[in-house]
């Protein structure tokens, strides 16, 4: 009954939006203002994986409908406070949520938001209508035995039990430090029944990640810089030995100027018997996007014994191309992306054979995205 409550409440919610061609303000004034909008996503896939059990050609079909509710109250003073939920409704059935976050400050100043949602972008890959990588391989999520492409998302947000960040802007600085608290083993696929290094996880305790941003905008171009740590000893151990102590550090300029952006990334890690240094580049003219994205995995063998040594490498192209307003309908568009990437094993000893497969994976995409 619940969930039967929720669909109907999100289908009134989506009926309201639509009715307008963008989202639907219920309250604009000098004390606040309170709107309703979001956006629907529905993507067609097709990918040619190495990495799939059966080496088959996948076909498949995976969407969402995100629903906005956002609203601030403000002061005479220029402070405010804001509140904004973004439930997901997701073509499989399942209800999610994207931000659910409670915020404060001084407008054009500084700002305290805690909850959840994602903190400064600092690998940001432009037009990615679809972007994945070889075998296991993942920006967000290790698995034992894949390639990590690392992009400084450890601490960004969405992956704990809580969230707090603290910004500020000062004319063309801006500067931003950011916690993440409770159970990291998401981190880690499998969580507690996962393996790091061949070794079982046994135990974990919650996380305290710190992720302060730096960065300062020049006419065009724009730089910024981060580090983000773990600050809780043993927060997860395998084998007796702490596999949370992982920090890493992230460098990433922009140039925009009229229908041109570019964007450089540099991300490295240094996590427990390896490191792992990632670093791309991408650009979007118009309405077409092109990017590159290498990554080096070095192995070690000092905390754990015999299980890889060496490099494992991993390198990406992709490129989309968007139409816009497709049958004259305002912000419905079309997209269309595509990928391919592989993995070099370098590796001078390796426990498992059937691991850091070296597999060629390519992938194709179409989107119907409608914003409301």
């Amino acid at each position: 009954m619940n969930k039967v409550l929720k669909m109907s409440f999100a289908a009134t919610s989506i009926l309201i939006a639509m009715t307008a061609n963008a989202e639907v303000t219920i309250v604009d004034n000098e004390e606040g203002n309170f709107s309703i909008g979001g956006n629907v996503e529905l993507n067609f896939n097709y990918q040619d994986r190495e990495s799939h059990v059966n080496d088959d050609s996948e076909f498949n079909q995976d969407g969402r409908v995100l629903i906005e509710f956002s609203g601030e109250k403000y002061t005479s003073n220029g402070h405010y406070v804001g509140v904004k939920a973004q439930p997901l409704f997701e073509s499989t059935g399942n209800i999610a949520l994207d931000d659910a976050y409670f915020e404060f400050g001084q407008k054009d100043s500084w700002t305290i938001k805690a909850g959840r949602f994602e903190a400064y972008d600092m690998f940001p890959v432009g037009l990615d209508v679809f972007l994945e990588y070889s075998g296991s391989t993942a920006n967000d999520l290790y698995s034992d035995g894949a390639a990590y492409t690392y992009q400084m998302k450890e601490a960004r947000g969405r992956g704990s039990d809580g969230q707090i960040m603290y910004s500020q802007n000062f004319g063309g600085l801006y500067v931003e430090v950011g916690a993440m608290l409770g159970d990291r083993t998401n981190l880690f696929d499998g969580g507690l029944e996962g393996k790091y290094h061949g070794q079982q996880i046994e135990s974990s305790k919650d996380s305290f990640l710190v992720r302060p941003v730096v960065a300062y905008q020049m006419g065009d171009f724009k730089v910024a810089a981060s580090v983000e740590t773990n600050l809780v000893s043993d927060a997860i151990v395998a084998n007796g030995v702490d596999i949370s102590d992982r920090t890493g550090y992230g460098l990433t300029g922009n140039w925009t100027s009229g229908d041109w952006s570019v964007n450089t990334n540099i991300a490295y890690l240094d996590a427990v018997d390896e490191n792992n240094l990632s670093a791309g580049v991408n650009a979007l003219w118009s309405n077409f996007g092109v990017g590159y994205v290498y990554s080096i995995n070095e192995y070690e063998n000092k905390e754990f014994s015999s299980w890889a040594e060496g490099d494992v490498n991993v390198q990406t192209w992709y490129a989309s191309y968007a139409f816009s307003d497709v049958l004259e309908v305002q912000d419905f568009s079309v997209l269309l992306g595509t990928y391919y990437t592989m993995v070099d094993n370098k590796l001078e000893q390796q426990a498992n054979a059937s691991t850091f497969a070296e597999e060629d994976d390519f992938g194709a995409r179409v989107r119907l995205y409608y914003e409301f």
